[in-house]
């Protein structure tokens, strides 16, 4: 069996059935393309809208770039892929970096404005294979961007890690039972 990753061990809890299916579509390209240029932005590229799908998302990626620069002194990756062999599973947090006032941030972007309980399994799998590399995280959350380039919202989920990462084990029991 492949080594599931974060997101696919938590899909079957991650419900969508009652949004249209091209609807669907085009949501997950533009978190692809919101997430490309916050990436670039991050890694220190920069993003030039120059496409219309550019511009369609430029206001989440203002909405990172705000923060971006308000919060964070060093990048210190993005998208990295990290793996658990003990319990085998793989991810990709979105952003690792060092804050302005010193502290470690485990962060991962978000565009969907209604927060989801499925992103707190997904943090805390992803602050467990942080820890497991050496990356140790101060505050984890998931950064909800504003699609008009407003300030975003930070969801913290520092009291609930440990919680959240037994449930997350729980799912990828389960992910596991169902697909041998």
């Amino acid at each position: 069996m492949l080594t599931p990753s974060v997101t696919r061990v938590i899909a079957p809890w991650t419900k969508f059935d009652h949004v249209p299916e091209d609807v669907l579509t085009r949501a997950a390209e533009r978190g692809t393309r919101v997430h490309e240029a916050c990436r670039a932005i991050a890694e220190g590229i920069g993003f030039f809208p120059m496409s219309e799908e550019d511009r369609a998302i430029a206001g989440y990626v203002q909405s990172f770039r705000l923060w971006f620069e308000a919060v964070v002194k060093e990048c210190i990756f993005t998208e990295l892929e990290l793996l658990d062999d003990h319990f085998g599973f793989v991810g990709h947090p979105d952003l690792f970096a060092l804050s302005r006032s010193g502290d470690y941030l485990l962060v991962d972007l978000k565009s969907p404005v209604t927060k989801s309980k499925t992103w707190r399994l997904q943090l805390a799998a992803y602050a467990h294979l942080c820890r497991e590399a050496g990356y140790v995280p101060d505050r984890i959350g998931s950064l909800r961007l504003h699609p008009e380039g407003k300030a975003p919202k930070m969801d913290w989920y520092e009291e609930s890690t440990l919680q959240d990462f037994n449930v997350f084990l729980s799912c990828l029991n389960a992910y596991r039972f169902f697909n041998s």
